[in-house]
């Protein structure tokens, strides 16, 4: 056992006493000081290691970040498991959200036309405004190139609910529109969206828009904006929108 001088004059005494501080003031923070705190004050070599493997580790392996590592994980070493549990669900339940989950996985495998027919299929009766399901379809039906498609299908949804607000619905609006040429309309989509989409995509696409459309003054301060917005931010958001920042500066320099 380690007396207070062995702690503060041998590196395992100084590791040892961190261990016990942090085990402590875990304990203390959430509620596990009895019988803990007895533990680890008068076990002070092995106690805390106890607490550590016995509370704080299996914490851990419980948290979000730890179970996101694991799907991960999860889903590299088997890329199709969502997929046939999502078939699975379709073909045995059949129910709406069933076919919706797997007409997500479709899309993100690049099978657009399945998908399409699925949300169709699932777009009826009283489900046939359903907002999560226009929404996917519109999404499928642009990235299948359908820009007409994608944009009727968001109309119906904004028929059906006029109340309804999604950034990324209003995105995939903007874009259809520009993939059927409609610069003009475009740009009056992505004006309204820029003040609350999350990120520089939007404000990014708005330049290159107007840009397209001759308002190069326009476009240039829009490009500013964005450079001006990732100047100082926050590493994270730094990385998460290089792609918008680096289309910014390309803009401005020439």
């Amino acid at each position: 056992m380690f007396g207070l001088l062995g702690y503060l004059t041998s590196p395992l005494g100084l590791l040892s006493l961190g261990l016990l501080v942090l085990c402590v003031v875990h304990a203390v923070r959430t509620g596990n000081i009895f019988p803990w705190i007895y533990v680890m004050v008068f076990l002070p070599g092995i106690g805390p290691l106890i607490y550590l493997f016995m509370v704080i580790v299996p914490e851990l392996v419980r948290s979000r970040g730890a179970q996101r590592l694991k799907s991960g994980a999860a889903r590299a070493v088997d890329p199709d498991k969502d997929f046939r549990a999502a078939m699975r669900e379709a073909e045995m339940i059949g129910s709406v959200d069933a076919k919706r989950a797997l007409a997500e996985q479709l899309v993100q495998r690049g099978r657009h036309a399945d998908a399409i027919e699925l949300y169709r299929n699932a777009l009826q009766g009283q489900f046939k405004d359903d907002p999560a399901l226009l929404q996917g379809l519109a999404r499928a039906l642009f990235l299948s190139g359908d820009g007409a498609g994608a944009q009727a299908a968001l109309d119906a949804l904004q028929k059906a609910d006029p109340s309804f607000v999604s950034q990324e619905a209003h995105l995939i609006y903007a874009r259809s529109l520009e993939l059927q040429g409609k610069d003009a309309e475009a740009a009056e989509e992505y004006a309204r969206l820029v003040p609350y989409f999350s990120g520089e995509e939007a404000r990014a696409r708005y330049g290159l828009v107007l840009d397209r459309l001759g308002r190069h003054d326009e476009a240039r301060a829009i490009f500013a904006q964005v450079a001006k917005n990732l100047d100082g931010a926050p590493s994270r958001y730094r990385q998460a929108q290089r792609g918008w920042g680096d289309i910014a500066a390309r803009a401005l320099k020439g």
